[in-house]
């Protein structure tokens, strides 16, 4: 029997060169960018730390899936800001607790500019965390993730 085509998987690639004192440059699809870390654990300070993208890549993915849900639903929206913060526990980086190395927590602020309804709200956010994959990744690490979307 035939394997089925899997035209729906993606594979997603990135070169990734090593620059020394805690610094690399990665490509992706014709696109490049540093990841460094701060001077007091041996970086220079020239580019966002890993867990700073990841936090940055989990704001952005749920702006590109609240755009797409948004439009399927007709969600009316002027502008929207997102604010994140992550809360790490640097002792297990350092191997000097036995705590994880990644976020424990992470508070997330989405203001939508917006007079849609409070329930309209409710049923994006569901689909949005539903279907966002970088949610999804970190909810499935058991990061404690809370969510305050509000209008203005």
């Amino acid at each position: 029997m035939l394997a089925a085509k899997t035209t729906h998987l993606r594979k997603i690639k990135v070169h990734t060169d090593w620059k020394g004192n805690l610094q690399t440059e990665h490509f992706v699809r014709g696109f490049q960018f540093i990841v460094d870390e701060p001077k007091k654990i041996g970086g220079d300070n020239e580019a966002p730390t890993p867990l700073e993208y990841v936090l940055g890549s989990f704001n952005g993915c749920l702006l590109v899936v609240i755009e797409l849900v948004a439009n399927e639903c007709s969600f009316q929206y002027e502008d929207i800001e997102i604010f994140s913060t992550a809360t790490v526990d640097r002792r297990g980086l350092m191997g000097t607790a036995d705590v994880s190395p990644y976020y424990q927590t992470v508070e997330n602020e989405i203001i939508f500019y917006s007079k849609e309804s409070e329930e309209r709200l409710e049923e994006l956010m569901e689909i949005v965390t539903e279907r966002c994959p970088v949610y999804n990744l970190l909810k499935n690490a058991g990061v404690e993730i809370q969510l305050n979307w509000t209008m203005k």
